[in-house]
């Protein structure tokens, strides 16, 4: 299984701007997002994300997490509401039987610091851009320290990072 998680922060570690990450993405930053995006033979998001980002033109399936049991109205066809009631590392597992190649997830600070917690994200690309957000902020040196950045370089002053999860990092 390959999960690869996306992850825009701004200059002061914001996550989001009014409320959403696109406010905080760059040129280069949204040009990997989405390459990666494209390719993905599945999403994993939250419910926040399902109510605001668009997944209008996608084509494969969307499992949206939540820890809710009430049935959420979903915009789209291939959206699929899981309930989160048991382990993240499981339920991503039962996921991956049902999909062949890359599962993306694209979640905001709890859940994706919850999957990362869990050993789930084998592979976290992260932008920093000098952008400052106001909201959902994370501490990127704790984020990093769970991972090995395998790649790091600077395209117009965004910061694209490639990190794979240190496996006993779920451990410490």
């Amino acid at each position: 299984m390959t999960v690869i998680a996306s992850l825009v922060v701004g200059s002061n570690g914001a996550t989001s701007l009014d409320g959403r990450s696109h406010g905080l993405s760059t040129a280069p930053d949204r040009a990997r997002f989405l390459q990666r995006h494209r390719g993905a033979a599945a999403f994993i998001i939250g419910k926040k994300s399902a109510a605001i980002e668009s997944y209008a033109r996608s084509s494969v399936p969307i499992f949206i997490f939540t820890r809710s049991t009430k049935r959420l109205e979903l915009p789209h066809p291939l959206m699929q509401q899981v309930t989160v009631d048991r382990n993240l590392a499981e339920i991503t597992q039962l996921i991956d039987l049902r999909i062949d190649g890359e599962i993306f997830v694209e979640a905001g600070v709890s859940l994706l610091s919850a999957l990362i917690d869990v050993g789930v994200i084998e592979i976290l690309e992260l932008s920093i851009c000098p952008i400052e957000g106001d909201g959902d902020f994370i501490n990127i040196d704790e984020l990093l320290s769970k991972f090995d950045i395998t790649s790091d370089l600077d395209v117009d002053g965004t910061r694209l990072l490639e990190c794979r999860y240190k496996r006993d990092s779920a451990d410490s």
